[in-house]
């Protein structure tokens, strides 16, 4: 009799782990691709249910069984978002929480933003409001994960800034300037640049106007100090805006103005660091012909604006 209990013992046991080796292993969960969310602190049941929605009371306690073992005895499940390929069983499935989140979300700055536009991207993707300095972060295209709060992608941001300027700690340009000061000049050139060759050229004015100890007399600075970066300026300048008594007014400071006037691109920054050379100390943008005319003398540039203003 007791042979008879331990074979049938035996073989219920063996048939019991037979069917969930064949449950876990053939049971196909998902027929399309989805994303699951693991919040911070869910516990492993609420996890059973999260993937097992539509599962009977024995398939999730078999399954609760295997993620419980695999949690202690292998690995961790862990939290935040998942993307789910159609068609895997739930070895698979748990193979996949058990390592660091697939699910990357993007946060893209763009070149030229002012602190409004910035504000405006920020409120829509996470309902919130965080301010962020020009001279904080470069103006690039960052990842991050559904778990990750506003201070976590700022952090982020400025860690990639330093790993930038770490990469040129030897380039001339930081000898001469500090990494804030030609943040503030890739502010100027991001504003007023129109190609690449354009940032060469203009940054080449600024750093030439600035070694004569000459004003540098850029728009997009008045502009500035008449929005703060609160908004778009929708007229044209006039000489009464060019005579206004503000440290970011280039046409009435001399030097630089105290802080970038909006956030500055990784490859405006990059070029801005090939320090290139020329003789210009002057230039206009010929709306035109959607282009800067340069000119290496203040009589040179005074005649063409003067020819441009007479064809418009």
């Amino acid at each position: 009799l007791l042979n008879k209990i331990f074979v049938f013992f035996i073989s219920a046991t063996f048939i019991l782990l037979a069917y969930i080796f064949l449950y876990l292993s053939s049971k196909i969960i998902y027929k399309e691709e989805i994303l699951i969310n693991i919040s911070k602190g869910t516990n492993l049941n609420k996890i059973v249910d999260l993937i097992l929605t539509d599962e009977n009371y024995l398939n999730k306690k078999i399954y609760s069984f295997y993620i419980k073992g695999f949690n202690f005895y292998f690995d961790t499940i862990k939290f935040g978002e998942y993307k789910i390929d159609k068609n895997l069983n739930l070895i698979q499935i748990t193979n996949i929480i058990s390592q660091p989140s697939n699910v990357y979300r993007e946060f893209t700055i763009i070149g030229g933003w002012q602190n409004y536009q910035l504000e405006k991207l920020i409120q829509k993707k996470f309902n919130e409001s965080y301010v962020i300095k020009y001279t904080d972060i470069i103006a690039d295209t960052y990842k991050y994960q559904l778990h990750n709060n506003l201070e976590e992608i700022y952090q982020l941001m400025k860690k990639t800034k330093d790993k930038f300027y770490y990469k040129y700690k030897d380039n001339k340009l930081l000898k001469k300037y500090s990494i804030d000061e030609i943040m503030i000049i890739a502010s100027l050139v991001e504003k007023e640049a129109k190609t690449k060759n354009d940032i060469r050229l203009i940054s080449s004015v600024i750093i030439n106007r600035l070694d004569n100890n000459l004003k540098l007399e850029v728009d997009a600075t008045t502009i500035f100090s008449i929005t703060k970066g609160e908004y778009k300026l929708n007229r044209k300048l006039t000489y009464k805006d060019l005579k206004i008594n503000d440290s970011f007014n280039t046409y009435f400071i001399r030097g630089l103005p105290p802080e970038p006037i909006c956030f500055v691109s990784r490859k405006t920054i990059e070029i801005i660091l090939e320090n290139y050379k020329s003789d210009y100390l002057f230039y206009f943008f010929d709306q035109k012909n959607n282009k800067h005319t340069f000119s290496k003398t203040y009589k040179e540039h005074k005649k063409l604006l003067n020819e441009y203003r007479k064809n418009e």
